[in-house]
């Protein structure tokens, strides 16, 4: 069921490619070192907006749609979760204008501050749309909105750049318009199934005390992962923010696409399977699932690790250098990252004990703040990588610990045991390919590497059976040979 449901989000996932890769490789050239810089701070300042003021609302629609639904309250949930959001819009619009007015910053950054929150507060309604697909398995539907807006956003952007002075802000135009063409389209659908709701307070306020812990949660994950950009500014300047920026997006988000792509299909059938089927077959979803990350996850960062160098072709020269030497580290504290986010909150979610997942990010983004203000001016963009890699490994431990006293949240050793393994085979294989090799073009050297460690670590898995991948991969073959069969039968009809 989790392959079907991630087969289902594929076009997403390609749309998340593109726009991950693409605005680094295309923004990186289209910008010097200390736009990029900028661009990359306004950006981290719009998602830690988003994620202290607006997602509750997105959270509650995406926890409680089964429940609404199994108690025939679906129209008065999404109701009032539409008005919770388009709410909070036109509350948030002028007082973060109104922050950003009083922000000590020269007034360039301002209005770039001003376009990316306006853009923030609109994409709170069209992801209440989105949340409210995913939850319903509406999974084309899903695929289809959310990979044109994102696409099409990222593509007024970019020619907004080379036409006009914009700049910076072009990109966030872009998500404005892309937004708001996809509320004018998909709007109407969800309108007809509000039919005979009711806005409902008690509901929203319930929303609201379910919802709030994970914008503080979420909130100090973002410290954890991007506070880092704020420090380097304040002690390198805005062409080393660029740089660094460039090496983690580079590094972090091929991960991040990867565990969204997962986690997307997973985490709409663990809470209706919590809902509908009890916690013995939720348990059973989450070993699978945590299962899947660790065989897909391993094996992707200690790639990024091992072809560091030869990636680097695809950031601009203005950033390269030292984009590429931050990598490696990069790779697995965003593994760290992705279990913190993807895999242990699910138990706190679940659980509804959101509180407790917000108690859990204080000490780690703690660690996080003292070290890079110790290690940034000693050691520049190491220091920064540094205090990243021991925070992560700190939230790890503490997060899994908290994790299960809330949820039995499966934690599969064997599976972490066999991909490891399998990952230090194939790092160890890599590293012995003939030196010639490194003098071949970039992006030559890259595809021969990565095809060798792709094959080296998939023989590997399979012969230890790995995660269970010898079952993955029976059943979709049988899968794939049920519909041959059923084709000629049903042309025959």
């Amino acid at each position: 069921m989790i392959w079907r449901q991630m087969l289902g989000y594929i076009p997403v996932n390609l749309a998340n490619i593109i726009i991950s890769f693409g605005t680094i490789a295309i923004l990186t050239r289209l910008f010097d070192g200390a736009e990029f810089g900028r661009y990359a701070l306004a950006i981290a300042s719009m998602h830690f907006i988003h994620m202290v003021v607006f997602t509750w609302v997105e959270a509650s629609m995406a926890r409680f749609y089964a429940r609404a639904k199994r108690r025939e309250e679906l129209a008065s949930h999404l109701k009032t979760s539409y008005v919770a959001a388009i709410s909070m819009g036109i509350i948030g619009l002028p007082v973060l204008m109104g922050l950003i007015y009083l922000l000590p910053v020269d007034p360039t950054f301002k209005t770039l501050l001003a376009f990316a929150f306006a853009s923030t507060c609109l994409t709170l309604v069209y992801n209440i749309g989105i949340e409210a697909h995913k939850a319903a398995h509406r999974i084309g539907r899903f695929s289809a909105i959310h990979s044109s807006q994102s696409i099409f956003g990222f593509g007024v952007g970019i020619v907004l750049i080379l036409v006009t002075p914009l700049r910076e802000v072009a990109p966030f135009i872009g998500i404005i318009a892309a937004s708001i063409l996809a509320i004018l389209i998909d709007l109407p659908f969800m309108l007809r199934r509000m039919t005979g709701g009711h806005i409902e307070k008690a509901r929203a306020r319930a929303y609201f005390a379910y919802g709030m812990p994970i914008c503080f949660s979420l909130m100090l994950s973002y410290i954890l992962s991007q506070g880092d950009l704020f420090f380097i500014s304040y002690f390198m300047g805005d062409l080393s923010v660029g740089e660094y920026n460039a090496g983690y997006n580079l590094a972090n988000r091929s991960l991040d696409v990867l565990f969204v792509w997962i986690a997307m299909a997973v985490t709409p059938i663990a809470i209706t399977t919590l809902e509908k089927d009890g916690l013995e077959n939720t348990k059973k979803v989450l070993k699978s699932y945590g299962e899947l990350l660790l065989l897909i996850i391993l094996p992707a960062a200690t790639g990024i690790a091992l072809v560091a160098e030869p990636a680097g072709f695809i950031l601009g020269t203005s950033v390269r250098e030292q984009a590429v030497s931050i990598m490696p580290w990069i790779a697995f504290s965003g593994v760290m990252n992705g279990f913190i986010t993807y895999y242990a909150q699910r138990a706190f979610m679940l659980s509804r004990k959101t509180g407790t997942l917000a108690a859990a990010m204080v000490l780690p983004v703690f660690i996080n703040v003292v070290l890079n203000i110790w290690l940034i001016p000693i050691h520049g963009l190491m220091g920064a990588v540094w205090a990243t890699l021991v925070a992560y490994g700190a939230g790890l431990i503490i997060i899994f610990v908290l994790a299960r006293r809330s949820f039995p949240l499966p934690i599969p050793f064997k599976a972490l045991v066999q991909c490891t393994f399998a990952c230090l085979v194939m790092a160890g294989v890599v590293n012995a390919l003939p030196t010639a090799v490194n003098a071949w073009p970039d992006l030559v050297e890259l595809l021969f590497k990565a095809g060798v460690g792709a094959a080296v670590y998939a023989l590997v898995v399979f012969a230890t059976n790995a995660a269970n991948c010898r079952k993955i991969v029976t059943d979709l073959l049988d899968k794939i040979k049920g519909r041959m069969k059923a084709s000629p039968a049903e042309t025959a009809s």
